[in-house]
């Protein structure tokens, strides 16, 4: 391979490092060091092992536990040496090495040659995270945690399963999952430095709780600002600078998921789902900011803006328009916007820019439907529901609707 190649491989490594790289890394407490070399016939690029390894081994997600443990390549001396080896070499090296597989003896962790350039046929996921993985599984065993097997079809394989060999129904995995960073900090001497997101994922009860168990590992957002990581609920913890780690699942995230997750119009979570006052609905904040409300009656949608705004000076899902029953929509007109409630008999929350947002509600909603909405003679509204004598009134840029509180009439007036 020429020098240019491998430079250039060399970058997308460390490109795909840091796409995948989650929220961040603790001061070092103690240092491990290690050689990497090859030892027989070997076909693969020293360079870009060592550059592999390098990035598979300091990512906080991995043995690194968060950046508490440093992992360092020198010349000698070292506390393990990565070599990748022919196959034929890690056959000779001890009777429990296979031809066909890696293996560890003592302090020499056996990468194979073979498996390094083709990877395995149980493998899904392309060749780049194959050599992560089998660098994190071997390099496992010297730390001292053994073998393991898929806990249940469905679930994500723990690293030190075999995995080149057989998924046994676990979905394919790359680093080692919270219990083995345990055991791996535990070893090692060292506390494990959890991610914003691991910590809530244990507060919440790692896979007895709410989620269910990792589906998949920490990723970066596409956006770059964050990250996220899916439970087999279904359910996400997404984490931001701005906003810290919150859950989201059931309905709720089904319709986050629908305008576009973290980069849709609500942006980021800023709470994890929460019940509602009256006990019947649950909400959930966004960094927008928005929010979105379920009932089982009206299902699950946002409110964001200066409709929302309004929405809150009504006392929110306890005040006269009850919970939301549409999103927020544009006007016929192109002008405004609209949202709908579930108050009993009709209610929305309208906005333009010149009027401001204003709710209608009741009879006197149903008779401004009559008359055409906004885009009848009355126009949008520029007041709320009032109280006048005898009754209640809206005022709206040509007029203004009454309603007779005794005898339930209404009546338009036009400017």
């Amino acid at each position: 391979m020429t020098r240019t190649l491998r430079l250039i491989l060399a970058t997308l490594v460390a490109v795909a490092a840091v796409l995948l790289q989650p929220t961040g890394a603790s001061a070092a407490e103690r240092t491990v060091t290690y050689t990497v070399s090859t030892r027989g016939a070997v076909a693969g690029d020293l360079g870009h092992f060592a550059d592999v390894a390098r990035d598979a081994l300091t990512d906080p997600r991995g043995w690194s536990l968060g950046g508490t443990l440093a992992f360092q390549q020198v010349g000698s001396g070292s506390d393990f040496d990565l070599i990748l080896a022919s196959p034929s070499v890690i056959a000779a090296a001890s009777p429990g090495c296979s031809a066909q597989w890696s293996c560890r003896v003592g302090r020499s962790v056996y990468i194979n040659d073979e498996r390094w350039r083709f990877g395995t046929a149980a493998w899904p996921h392309d060749l780049a995270l194959y050599q992560r993985y089998v660098i994190l599984h071997e390099v496992g065993h010297w730390i001292g945690i053994p073998h393991t097997d898929c806990p249940t079809a469905g679930r994500t394989a723990w690293v030190m399963q075999q995995q080149s060999i057989s998924l046994q129904g676990c979905r394919a995995n790359v680093w080692p999952v919270i219990a083995e960073r345990e055991q791996a900090g535990s070893r090692m001497g060292v506390p494990v430095t959890w991610s914003a997101i691991e910590a809530r994922y244990r507060a919440l009860g790692q896979e007895g709780g709410m989620l269910g168990v990792p589906v998949g590992w920490e990723m970066r957002s596409p956006d770059g600002a964050g990250a996220y990581q899916n439970f087999a609920r279904p359910a996400t913890i997404y984490w931001s600078p701005a906003t810290g780690a919150h859950e989201i699942y059931g309905a709720i995230r089904g319709h986050y998921g629908s305008l576009g997750y973290e980069l849709g119009l609500l942006g980021y979570p800023t709470t994890g789902e929460r019940g509602s006052p009256d006990g019947v609905g649950r909400y959930q904040n966004f960094s927008r900011p928005g929010t979105i409300y379920f009932t089982p009656a009206t299902g699950a949608h946002e409110i964001y803006g200066a409709i929302r705004g309004h929405y809150g000076s009504l006392a929110y899902e306890l005040g006269p328009l009850g919970y939301p029953i549409t999103g927020e929509r544009s006007s016929p007109d192109g002008v405004g916007r609209y949202q709908n409630f579930s108050r009993p008999g009709g209610a929305s929350i309208y906005f333009s820019p010149s009027t401001g947002a204003h709710e209608v509600y009741g009879p006197i909603w149903s008779r401004w439907g009559q008359t055409g909405w906004e885009l009848g003679p009355l126009g949008y509204p520029t007041s709320g529901v009032q109280a006048v004598e005898g009754g209640s009134r809206v005022d709206f840029q040509r007029g203004h609707i009454t309603l007779d509180a005794a005898t339930g009439e209404t009546e338009v007036v036009l400017d």
